[in-house]
């Protein structure tokens, strides 16, 4: 099964919408069910899912707030009294691009960059760990820093 990811997506979603992204998958791979995720939270958004080729939704931050998950209840709470225009989206949280729920922290790691040595030392530290040559990772570092910060995450 493809776990289908998009934009709408808490967390790390993808750069295209479910709406574009379901039927793509579902027309190349028919063979394989399809799991969509990203703003899918009710009876409406499964069937909608459902008319776009999927064979299933996850529910991430729905399933988040039930009496079983084990998410502090003030959490849960901010999460069900949020909206639609509650969320931020970009990429200084981790180097990733994530959408979180808009709070006065988040936006303070908005307004501020990852900071080069940062980005050095952990792409040189996942290079390593990959047993890959340092030469090897240097030109990305110069060249594409930001993305050398995202594989670095990991």
């Amino acid at each position: 099964a493809f776990m289908v990811t998009g934009h709408e997506a808490a967390a790390h979603g993808g750069n295209v919408t479910s709406l574009v992204l379901v039927p793509s998958l579902s027309e190349d791979f028919p063979d394989v069910p399809i799991v969509a995720a990203g703003g899918f939270a009710t009876g409406g958004g499964l069937h909608a899912a459902l008319s776009l080729g999927a064979d299933a939704v996850a529910m991430g931050s729905r399933m988040a707030v039930t009496q079983e998950s084990p998410l502090a209840q003030a959490m849960k709470e901010a999460i069900v009294q949020a909206t639609e225009h509650d969320t931020v989206y970009g990429k200084n949280f981790d180097g990733i691009p994530a959408r979180v729920l808009q709070t006065p922290m988040a936006e303070q790691v908005m307004k501020s960059r990852p900071w080069f040595p940062v980005i050095l030392y952990r792409a040189f530290a996942a290079a390593q760990q990959m047993n890959i040559p340092l030469w090897k990772v240097l030109p990305g570092l110069l060249t594409q820093w930001d993305k050398m910060f995202s594989v670095a995450q990991f």
